[in-house]
């Protein structure tokens, strides 16, 4: 009995010792704006002891360490809290602010003049999905990209025209490297495919103007293609069309990735079924191959190396541009090289280095009747990159760029030849006042030597986050682009063509429903101008404008299982530019442009099935009988197309049958 007394005292004091040595802890969790927080974890940093705040935000628990502790609260959507306390028997009670943790849905993130269309980001428009099941895109990425609004449906010539620039005037970078041919022989008034597949890229950033600093030596948009990373395990798939077939194996290893990708492409069966009012001598015949090589270095660090080859083949009757009462043959064989390495490594948490270098080599033998062209053209383009991050969103970047091309062109006997070598230097900040509010401020300066010239570009945007699914934003920006090869061959005596852009941007995106509009206005200075009578040679006396409003609408809510999005683009444009004798509207520019696209699931048979419907109001033509100049125009163009894709699996291959 003794013992037991003893026993139980020892106890009493033990119990009487942990009540008096316990610290109670207590408090509220709120976010930045006053609201309460339920369900944040609030608990002491290596120690077992912590609660959860409830409906009202409060909580409240007991802890026995002593000493000075860390408490830490934790929320799923907020920043973690941290503070230390002094823990010693007396009671502590807390007022706790969380900050909001940076996310698309919660962070302003610059969208004037620029659509994202990949897999990569929430705020994207299109993923490859939608590119490679869009009616009359034929699973090409420019194809696709031609419903967005601000686009131009221009079918007689390869290139994207967007807001009255002409081809000439976008650039696609590959991994920020810059490709050279985008588009598969140049035919005369027949539009080409793009070389790519939609699969082979986590992002695409589509700019309709204002582009980032990074970027430059075009005058209205870039298009900005970013490859995937190591793939994450070993399949293969099967591409099975109408006008042909193509396969890809990538295999996984440790912390690498191999991926080969081969297709042959044969346009004949089809035109034998769909009669063309085009006369081919060849029918359009490609075949095409390429590699690409991933892998994670230590320390953060991803290589990627990229090769592409691609034969082609094509043959046409045509109109003679000497002399209209005839026709001649046109045929073309060409082969195409495109090499594209880039490394990325994190040097530390704060800074990152991107380095790149891109080859291409394309070659065009060309067979007018009885004549023989030929004509290459060898790029390289080096690139390095430095970014720094501060704060917990903002960054700052700087970079330097090197160009050099020859292209070479012969006709006969003759030849000539152009040496082009250039060099950039830029440096460009985001900076995020808060979460909602986000400037981007960078300036470009570029060289040319073949026109003996220097720009410098300043560019800025602005974007304001008004609630999770709206956001507004403007932007500014000059652009320099030097003029095309055909025109230097005439004169080096040349400078810079150069445009001024202006942008206002409202978005509302929310999980299944996108709205977009955009005014802008583009004013263009020193266009190349051919002699005239107060100017006998090739100079920059060309000018022009732009202006318009572009509407985007995406759905996938109202209708089950069904998804469409609508674009309409109006636009206002005149150029002086070239053999002009006055101020009007190019050619390749139609005021009103509409596309319509509708796809349906059925999960039974797991197909889409899709349409678009294109609208395009006339375009002015030169009329030799009519005083005005461009004053007629063509019939309005109407375009309908219907496809069907079907996602299947053959050998365990994933394979879509379009």
């Amino acid at each position: 009995m003794k013992y037991i007394n003893l026993i139980a005292l020892l106890i009493a004091l033990l119990i009487t010792q942990a009540l008096f040595g316990q610290t109670k802890i207590s408090g509220i969790v709120l976010s930045k704006n006053g609201d309460t927080i339920t369900g944040a974890n609030v608990y002491i940093k290596d120690a077992f002891d912590g609660a959860s705040s409830d409906a009202n935000g409060k909580f409240l628990f007991s802890t026995n360490e002593t000493g000075n502790k860390i408490l830490v609260v934790s929320m799923v959507g907020y920043e973690n809290f941290q503070k230390e306390v002094v823990v010693n028997g007396t009671a502590i009670n807390l007022k706790i602010l969380l900050n909001e943790k940076a996310n698309e849905l919660n962070t302003a993130v610059i969208t004037a003049g620029t659509f994202e269309a990949g897999d990569a980001k929430k705020m994207a428009v299109l993923n490859s999905i939608d590119v490679a099941t869009t009616a009359g895109a034929t699973a090409d990425i420019m194809g696709s990209l031609k419903t967005l609004p601000g686009t131009q449906p221009a079918s007689e010539a390869d290139g994207m025209f967007v807001r009255g620039g002409d081809a000439s005037e976008t650039k696609t970078f590959f991994d920020g490297m810059l490709v050279q041919n985008v588009f598969t022989s140049d035919l005369p008034d027949i539009a080409q495919r793009g070389r790519f597949s939609p699969f082979m890229f986590k992002g695409t950033s589509f700019s309709a103007g204002a582009y980032s600093a990074q970027y430059g030596d075009a005058l209205s948009s870039t298009l900005i293609l970013d490859s995937k990373d190591v793939a994450p395990k070993t399949k293969s798939g099967i591409d099975i069309m109408s006008v042909g077939l193509s396969g890809n194996h990538t295999h996984h290893f440790k912390s690498s990735s191999l991926e080969l990708n081969s297709g042959y492409y044969n346009l004949k069966p089809i035109f034998e079924i769909v009669k063309q009012n085009t006369q081919w001598t060849k029918a359009p015949e490609q075949f095409n191959t390429n590699a690409s090589y991933k892998i994670q270095t230590p320390n953060k660090g991803l290589l990627k190396v990229y090769a592409d080859y691609s034969h082609t083949r094509v043959g046409i009757i045509t109109d003679d541009i000497n002399d209209i009462t005839r026709t001649v043959s046109y045929n073309i064989a060409s082969n195409n090289v495109l090499i594209n390495s880039t490394y990325v490594q994190y040097l530390n948490d704060s800074w990152k280095l991107n380095t790149g270098i891109g080859l291409s080599n394309d070659d065009n033998k060309i067979g007018i009747d009885e004549d023989a062209a030929h004509q290459n053209e060898k790029a390289l383009h080096a690139r390095a990159t430095i970014t720094h991050y501060y704060g917990k969103l903002s960054d700052v970047k700087a970079g330097v760029e090197f160009f050099n091309s020859v292209f070479g062109e012969s006709y006969n006997e003759r030849f000539h030849e152009l040496k082009k070598t250039s060099s950039a230097a830029f440096i460009e900040s985001d900076f995020y006042f808060t979460n909602k509010l986000v400037a981007r401020a960078g300036v470009r300066s570029e060289y040319a030597d073949v026109i003996s010239n220097t720009n410098i570009a300043p560019r800025i945007s602005l974007a304001y986050k008004m609630n999770n699914n709206s956001q507004a934003s403007i932007a500014y920006g000059k652009f320099y682009q030097v003029p095309v090869d055909e025109y230097l061959f005439e004169s080096i005596s040349l400078n810079f063509e150069n445009a001024t852009h202006y942008i206002a941007n409202y978005q509302y995106q929310n999980d299944d429903q996108t709205f977009r509009v955009e005014a802008y206005y583009k004013k263009y200075n020193e266009l190349v101008k051919y002699p005239s009578q107060e100017n006998n040679s090739l100079n920059n006396s060309g000018y022009g404008y732009a202006k318009g409003i572009d509407f985007f609408w995406r759905d996938k809510k109202t209708w089950k299982r069904s998804d469409y999005w609508i674009s309409y683009s109006y636009l206002d444009t005149k150029r002086d530019y070239l053999n002009y004798p006055e101020a009007a509207t190019p050619t390749f520019a139609a005021k009103h442009v509409l596309n319509v696209v509708y796809k349906y699931m059925i999960p039974k048979w797991n197909t889409y099935v899709g349409t678009t419907f294109t609208f395009a109001s006339g375009r002015p033509y030169y009329n030799p009988n009519n005083s005005d100049f461009l004053a007629d125009k063509t019939k309005a163009y109407y375009n309908f197309s219907m496809n069907v894709s079907y996602l299947t699996s053959i050998a365990k291959h994933f394979t879509i049958v379009y």
